[in-house]
């Protein structure tokens, strides 16, 4: 997959700086400069819709992999691994990951993928919470929404909807990045788009009714939208049944 070049000669593409939270090994790896980022749509789960072969999509580099030992995070991750975690995943994991396969370069969605499998493997390990869980989850979604793979994309939508559920019921999340209104408007519309109205009615109208209402005005009159939305579907859904 061929990243598109800017008239300027700026690549899409830069080498970013990293140090691996088990081995300590720093490396670079592929990121998507900010300017070439330019989706066709962004969808009402915040989902960014790209052409097909458009290797500008930074889903596709959200996590990163240490190419010395294989462990894969993203920046949600903490940054405080016990010793004893550090050489559990060296000896029972990393020593197994696939070394040969470059995930520090270029990505196509299938290498892609991989990446997010295997975060979510090792955020398991380490026992990461909820949000960390939510957010891969979400994002692997809405790379399975890009090349029309339904099943899959319903699959992690499910998973992203349980794991922000359990965020915000233990507040795990950071509200300096990501404020509880705009995860209790996500959950409300990771159940719609899975048929769950009831849940999805009951979580936008948390939204509407939230005491910080009149700072997030945007979530707060897009639950109003969705909602509408939601009580529609459920209508046309009774109306087949």
């Amino acid at each position: 997959m061929i990243s598109k070049v800017n008239p300027s000669g700026l690549e899409p593409l830069y080498d970013k700086k990293y140090e691996c939270l088990i081995c300590k090994q720093a490396y670079k790896s592929k990121k998507v400069r900010s300017r070439f980022v330019k989706p066709e749509r962004v969808e009402s789960d915040f989902g960014p819709i790209f052409k097909q072969g458009d290797g500008n999509n930074p889903l596709l580099y959200y996590v990163t992999v240490c190419p010395q030992c294989g462990f894969s995070f993203t920046e949600d991750f903490s940054k405080n691994i016990g010793q004893t975690v550090r050489k559990k995943i060296q000896e029972e994991i990393s020593g197994k990951i696939d070394k040969n396969t470059d995930y520090c370069g270029v990505r196509n969605i299938e290498k892609a993928v991989n990446t997010y499998k295997l975060a979510i493997l090792f955020a398991q390990l380490l026992e990461e919470r909820h949000i960390v869980f939510a957010n891969l989850c979400l994002r692997l979604a809405w790379l399975r929404r890009g090349v029309a793979n339904k099943e899959e994309e319903m699959r992690f939508l499910q998973l992203a909807a349980s794991e922000f559920e359990q965020s915000f019921i233990k507040s795990d999340f950071n509200p300096e990045t990501t404020s509880e209104i705009q995860i209790l408007y996500l959950i409300g519309e990771l159940n719609r788009r899975l048929g769950k109205y009831n849940e999805s009615v009951r979580f936008f109208t948390t939204v509407v009714e939230h005491p910080d209402r009149s700072r997030y005005r945007k979530y707060v009159n897009m639950a109003r939208e969705q909602w509408k939305l939601a009580a529609e579907e459920y209508r046309a859904q009774k109306g087949r049944s």
